[in-house]
């Protein structure tokens, strides 16, 4: 998708219309040349209210043009949560691409534009995401959405703001690519390369361990969980070095098992069904490494990622078993499903001891007893710092990623 600054109208010849009402029911720019279409959509009812409507009609004429594509996203007020704003303009978007719209003109203007732009920017950027890379390339062809903004905005503020959206909803894309791979496809090994080309791209130091290596830093508690799959384990650690005076170092730890099968604790039923996301922590960290490269933000962050499968085998854990942690405590398995810990206690040891870091972030899909908690509307988030916590909780505010 291809989204610029429009300096006038006449710049961008339009088969889209995206029509935005603010709080008080009125258009929140208003264009004489195309007013007329404003009043008729209005006087049929098809704009305002809750609701997104996409519209192919005869009616309403631009240019000599008898088809303009319409659509309205919900209302948009100060009191909406930057997730609320992407989501209605993404939900705005999918019926653009459900029409065939191709050219879309958007206006991003009123009281509280510089509130929600960067969201809406954010919603429009990822409606278009699918995963088609194993679907026949006929089904999968499509034109690119090219989408003009008017907008009140100051030019450099504007791009600020496009820029922003873009970094982020491109990580957002690179890990969903990540997590959407078969497991058969998406092996520690390959999530290992993955790594490695992305600290390539961006210059990012990346080093990449084998089982042998693993096992020499005393890593047992992450190795116990890797021992029952024919596919290796990885351990990845990527540094970006945004200011190296500093000695804060934020380590970013995401829990990397590429496939869970529960072990001989084995998952039941549909239990099964998806744990090739139980990789979403590392796909995660992955993307966030990609979007600070990409911002070239003045900060020290490592990423470390123990990537494994928790396979049933000759050789797999079992119920009893005692490891030996690399922090040099013994750890009694109880439950073989309960891996994700296992991998992720010597991950956050290695970070700390061997790396320096100064504040750990750990991103796990360690789901079930959470979604028992909170549903899944909330991620649970815990800290042993005040004052970390309140960053995550800002950052979460920002982001529109609700956590408890």
């Amino acid at each position: 998708m291809k989204i610029e600054r429009l300096i006038d109208l006449e710049d961008f010849e339009f088969d889209t219309l995206l029509i935005t009402y603010n709080q008080k029911d009125t258009l929140s720019l208003c264009l004489d040349r195309i007013s007329d279409i404003f009043a008729a959509l209005k006087e049929d009812g098809l704009v305002g209210g809750n609701k997104v409507y996409g519209i192919r009609g005869k009616d309403f004429a631009y240019k000599g043009n008898d088809y303009i594509f319409t659509v309205t996203p919900n209302l948009v007020t100060e009191n909406d949560s930057p997730r609320k704003i992407q989501l209605q303009y993404g939900a705005a978007m999918k019926e653009v691409m459900r029409l065939r719209g191709r050219k879309v003109l958007a206006m991003f203007a009123g009281d509280k534009v510089v509130y929600w732009a960067e969201s809406a920017l954010k919603g429009l950027y990822l409606a278009d995401y699918q995963f088609n890379k194993y679907k026949s390339a006929a089904k999968t062809e499509d034109k690119e959405v090219e989408v003009g903004v008017l907008t009140t905005l100051e030019p450099g503020e504007f791009k600020l703001m496009l820029n922003r959206a873009t970094y982020v909803s491109d990580a957002v894309k690179y890990a969903r690519d990540l997590v959407n791979e078969p497991a058969n496809k998406m092996t520690p090994e390959v999530l290992a390369e993955c790594a490695k080309q992305l600290g390539e791209e961006y210059n990012m130091k990346t080093m990449i361990l084998g089982p042998a290596e693993i096992e020499d830093l005393g890593m047992h508690a992450y190795l116990s969980v890797a021992q029952g799959s024919s596919n290796e384990p990885r351990f990845i650690v990527m540094e970006y070095n945004g200011r190296i005076t500093d000695p804060d170092k934020l380590a970013l730890v995401g829990k990397g098992v590429c496939f869970d099968t529960g072990g001989y604790n084995i998952k039941f039923g549909g239990g099964m069904t998806g744990m090739k996301y139980d990789m979403a922590g590392a796909a995660a960290v992955l993307g966030a490494m990609k979007a600070i490269a990409e911002a070239k933000l003045e900060v020290n962050v490592l990423a470390v990622i123990p990537a494994c499968e928790n396979m049933i085998s000759g050789n797999a854990s079992r119920p009893g078993d005692i490891v030996e942690s690399m922090n040099g405590m013994f750890i009694e398995i109880d439950n073989t499903d309960a891996e994700g810990r296992l991998t992720l206690v010597d991950a956050i040891t290695y970070a700390i001891r061997n790396k320096r870091a100064t504040t750990v972030v750990d991103v796990a899909t360690l789901t079930g007893a959470v979604i028992v908690a909170l549903g899944d509307r909330y991620i649970g988030t815990f800290s042993n710092d005040d004052a970390i916590m309140q960053k995550v909780i800002q950052s979460s505010v920002s982001s529109g990623e609700a956590i408890w």
